[in-house]
């Protein structure tokens, strides 16, 4: 018996050492070669060191420039090149992948990233022409949706169509043509899981009354010191003003009526800069009072849209290794 026991347990042994050898073995050749470069540079993507992912992603290119994933690869250094703000590489590399990716699917993620990068650089007629051409190119395949098939361009163009639809109504609220940002959320694919929540949206944006100054109005109310800042609302630049220009008013008439003409012309010209500070300040008020008020619609506009469709981070999309997150990696 006591035999019997030793030799159950002798096996039970062996057969743990040997799975931690087989587990073993799949570590050391997931960590071997060019692999090694990939894990790393998602993990440092995803850790915020993106210099070093660039440099990771670039030794597994050094290393394995044909690799099946390498046009993967060059899409992620694109996308990190842009979060480090370097956006000319970015979108030279996105323009490059575009034209020549033999994977249609990169190539349709690097047209439509090329919008985003223009849009973030102020390109604007390149961003708007990325994004309808992600919208056209992608528009054969939206209509296929629902067919009874596993097409993976299918799925990838119904996401793209709704991320470029959502780019054009950003791009419009950039442009501050709140209407024209309207249609574009209506113009979403009806398929689109998006839908429903941009239509939404375009109904609070459509008709929307943005409170506006006339800088012409303040002006010429300014004329009676206080009065344009007055219908601004800026109550106590108001006071100061009519306080101020009163007080140099009533020093230039006290002047003149004691005959001191030379103090009267110092004072008057004094005066006549800040009477025109106070007409000028008026009028810029105006301006700033618009700018501000379409900035505080547009702001709300894209966090809305943000909120709405957040792409995950590129390696996600493409990740390395299936087991990626599961993966311990030893730096």
């Amino acid at each position: 018996m006591r035999r019997f026991v030793v030799v159950w347990v002798a096996l039970v042994v062996l057969g743990w050492s040997g799975a931690l050898s087989a587990q073993e073995s799949l570590e050391r050749r997931v960590y071997q070669g060019p692999e090694t470069g990939l894990l790393r540079g998602d993990a440092f993507y995803y850790e915020g060191d993106y210099y070093r992912a660039l440099t990771a992603y670039k030794d597994f290119l050094r290393e394995a420039p044909d690799d099946r994933r390498a046009e993967r690869v060059r899409l992620k250094m694109a996308w990190v090149y842009f979060n480090v703000g370097e956006h000319g590489e970015a979108a030279r590399q996105l323009e490059r992948l575009a034209a020549e990716a033999d994977d249609v699917i990169v190539g349709w993620w690097a047209r439509y990233y090329y919008g985003q990068v223009a849009l973030a650089s102020d390109r604007r007629p390149l961003a708007q022409r990325a994004f309808e051409e992600v919208i056209t190119t992608c528009e054969p395949y939206v209509a296929r949706v629902g067919e009874p098939t596993d097409d993976p361009e299918i799925r990838e163009c119904l996401e793209l169509s709704s991320a470029a639809t959502l780019g054009l109504a950003r791009l419009e609220a950039v442009r501050h043509d709140f209407d024209a940002a309207s249609r574009r959320l209506r113009a979403m694919p009806g398929v689109s899981p998006l839908a429903g929540d941009a239509a939404e949206i375009a109904d609070l944006v459509e008709g929307l009354k943005i409170p506006r100054k006339s800088p012409a109005l303040a002006g010429v109310l300014s004329i009676v010191p206080g009065l344009g800042h007055v219908y601004l609302g800026q109550y106590g630049s108001a006071f100061v003003a009519f306080l101020w220009n009163g007080a140099f008013i009533y020093a230039i008439v006290d002047s003149v009526l004691a005959g001191r003409y030379g103090q009267a012309v110092l004072i008057g010209l004094v005066e006549s800069i800040w009477y025109g500070g106070t007409i000028f300040g008026a009028v810029g008020g105006a301006h700033r009072f618009n700018r501000d008020a379409m900035r505080v619609v547009e702001d709300g506009l894209r966090r809305d849209l943000l909120e709405l469709y957040r792409d995950e981070p590129w390696p996600a999309r493409f990740p390395a290794h299936p087991a990626y997150l599961e993966l311990s990696i030893p730096f």
